[in-house]
């Protein structure tokens, strides 16, 4: 196990990419038709300012979709790429990551999720994969608490509502930025390249 894990006493974890895969360039050909797959891309469905304000939880996901589909160039598409905002939580598989909640639970330490995840669509994935959250001890996640990841409001946040001091804490996120910004509040950080990074 990683030295940093071995010598934290909490575990924070992200979820996408870290506890379970996201990943929009597998997912869009087995959601959307030939003709609307023509049209719509990665960019701009996942990566706009209006998905980052999806998951800040202002607006919603029908002004989203209305959005990435006219950016597209096809606004008559947008009911394909709410289809897929709504349900790729089905189609996200578990990580290895995710087995490590159990061990580290055993050993006595506290795990938390820090997420940037629409509200909405978080609570269908926790429906889908109760086991994976099932031990966590506290959850921030972004739709919930209009705040996002790299904002270091959101990691005080996560300090804060649970008493946790941050150099007792590890963060784990598949982003660079993200650990940058918990390193700034004093937490430790791994950037989660797959399992091994864990290892």
């Amino acid at each position: 196990m990683n030295r940093l894990i071995e010598e934290a006493r909490n575990v924070v974890f992200d979820v996408g990419q870290v506890l379970l895969s996201f990943e929009p360039e597998k997912i869009l050909p087995i959601m959307l038709t030939e003709e609307e797959q023509k049209v719509l891309k990665v960019p701009p469905l996942f990566e706009t300012k209006m998905w980052a304000e999806l998951d800040r939880g202002v607006i919603t996901d029908e002004e989203e979709a209305h959005y990435a589909a006219r950016l597209a160039g096809d606004e008559s598409l947008w009911p394909a790429v709410l289809r897929v905002t709504r349900g790729f939580q089905e189609y996200m598989d578990v990580l290895p990551a995710a087995g490590l909640i159990p061990l580290l639970k055993a050993q006595g330490k506290g795990v938390y999720i820090l997420s940037n995840y629409n509200d909405v669509t978080f609570t269908r994935t926790k429906e889908r994969f109760p086991d994976v959250f099932r031990d966590v001890d506290g959850m921030i996640v972004s739709g919930f608490e209009h705040l996002l990841k790299p904002d270091p409001a959101i990691y005080r946040l996560l300090l804060d509502r649970y008493g946790l001091k941050a150099e007792e804490c590890v963060f784990i996120d598949d982003r660079d930025v993200n650990i940058e910004a918990a390193r700034a509040v004093g937490m430790k950080g791994i950037v989660y390249t797959g399992p091994e990074a864990l290892g």
